[in-house]
């Protein structure tokens, strides 16, 4: 029989890749192997560890792999372009190889989910297409242009399970427009919104920049959910308002650097809300921290450094570095706050002087390397050396050249080895495997 030979895409792993548990080093100052903050409490948070490695190169493919509870390790190796909206599920890391991973007008929705990572990966909603019938929403669906959504409202879900929880978002860039140009303040939504009942949440070295509104944590002041949330080395830049705006809940800010802000407004804390600022840098910021007095917001501040601001709290004035800075209106002033985080940070937490230098350095896509997963990773290239044919297939695999190789399924579990020439699946139900050949890996689809 002259079967057609088809090249295939070859994803180039380490056979750990596919027995090892999944591991991350970046540097031996900065932990980056598992969160700090509220998301390492009440159980930690470790996405889609012990599952399958994959790596999607369509987004229907891409949705296949996050939606549903299994844990998924999901590599994204490629820009996706929307608009679109990838609703993702519990137990999943999402993880950005290099600089490649990019979600170009494609919102990320966490709805009533638990135990997610995602980290390494670029958003913009940047000329996403808007219909507006009250507000806007991105053209075809029922989303607002937020970058990444967290929320827990969705009335199909019980109301004692209509919970998000266990998030940590790492490394990663956000933004859409510079704000000096695009005028519209809200033609996007937020970068990074967290409302409802969202709870154990870190948000760390983060790029945040060129956007109206970066992040709201609390929908309006009836959201009156205990969120809390750690937020740690991120760097907001060129940003107008949001840095956050916190609604109820707790807040734990250390060692972010926000600058080029001069228009802008840092951390609100509104209506019931607690924050705990320590070792964090402010420069060139209109107002750094304020509040709304009358909904009894607080912050407790510590070591932080104001440099060139132009409206800041009584309680930091006078101030040598912003010498021209006149003090918030009354009513923007806010209550001190009593509270403390239930955790330490202490190894990771630099001299507040060290901030702008650390967080510039460390900060956003492409300082993380997973040298316990992916060697290199090459999706469209081609080895001349390995031909498989037909692939998917109903039952036979035909390879060009004899190999040692290894038939594994999606949870890496050896199912048969072999060097012949030919591969039977006619005993395997239909579904996706791994073909190792020598040092390569291929995705084989049973039908």
């Amino acid at each position: 029989m002259n079967l057609k030979m088809l090249k295939v895409g070859i994803v180039t792993l380490l056979l750990i890749a596919l027995f090892s548990t999944f591991g991350l080093q970046l540097n031996a100052q900065v932990q980056d192997s598992e969160p700090c903050g509220y998301a390492s409490l009440e159980g930690g948070t470790t996405g889609g560890a012990g599952g399958p490695v994959v790596v999607p190169t369509s987004f229907a493919e891409l949705q296949l792999y996050a939606s549903g509870p299994n844990p998924v390790i999901i590599l994204i190796d490629r820009e996706f372009k929307g608009p679109n909206v990838l609703r993702l599920g519990s137990n999943k890391t999402l993880f950005g190889v290099g600089t490649k991973g990019f979600f170009n007008q494609i919102g990320v929705s966490i709805q009533c989910q638990h135990n997610i990572i995602i980290r390494n990966l670029k958003f913009t909603m940047k000329g996403v297409p808007i219909s507006n019938d009250g507000e806007n929403k991105i053209a075809g669906f029922n989303f607002d242009p937020d970058c990444i959504a967290i929320q827990a409202d969705d009335e199909t879900v019980p109301e004692t399970e209509r919970k998000s929880s266990h998030i940590w978002i790492d490394h990663c860039e956000f933004y859409n427009e510079d704000p000096t140009l695009m005028t519209d303040y809200d033609r996007y939504d937020g970068l990074l919104d967290a409302k409802n009942n969202c709870q154990y949440i870190t948000i760390s070295w983060n790029y945040f920049h060129d956007h109206h509104k970066a992040c709201l944590f609390g929908k309006g002041n009836s959201d009156d959910f205990d969120r809390k949330i750690t937020m740690h080395h991120n760097k907001f830049e060129n940003i107008g308002s949001r840095m956050p705006l916190m609604r109820f809940g707790k807040l734990h800010m250390f060692n972010n650097y926000t600058t080029r802000c001069l228009e802008g407004n840092g951390l609100n804390v509104r209506i019931n809300s607690n924050a705990y600022l320590e070792k964090n840098y402010y420069e060139d910021v209109k107002k750094p921290v304020f509040g709304k007095l009358s909904e009894g917001g607080k912050a407790l501040l510590k070591d932080n450094i104001f440099k060139n601001c132009d409206r800041m709290p009584a309680i930091t004035l006078p101030n040598a570095l912003s010498q021209g800075a006149s003090s918030l209106s009354g009513s923007e002033e806010f209550e001190t706050s009593n509270f403390s985080p239930p955790y330490q940070c202490a190894s990771i937490t630099f001299p507040v002087v060290d901030v702008p230098a650390k967080v510039n350095q460390y900060v956003g896509v492409g300082k993380l390397h997973a040298p316990a997963i992916v060697t290199g990773i090459n999706n469209a290239a081609e080895d001349l050396s390995i031909h498989i044919y037909p692939n998917p297939t109903q039952g036979l695999i035909n390879l060009n050249a004899k190999h040692f190789w290894t038939l594994t399924n999606l949870q890496g579990q050896v199912l048969i080895e072999g060097h012949s020439e030919v591969l039977d699946l006619n005993g395997y139900t239909s579904g996706m495997y791994f073909l190792k050949l020598d040092s390569k890996v291929v995705k084989i689809q049973k039908q």
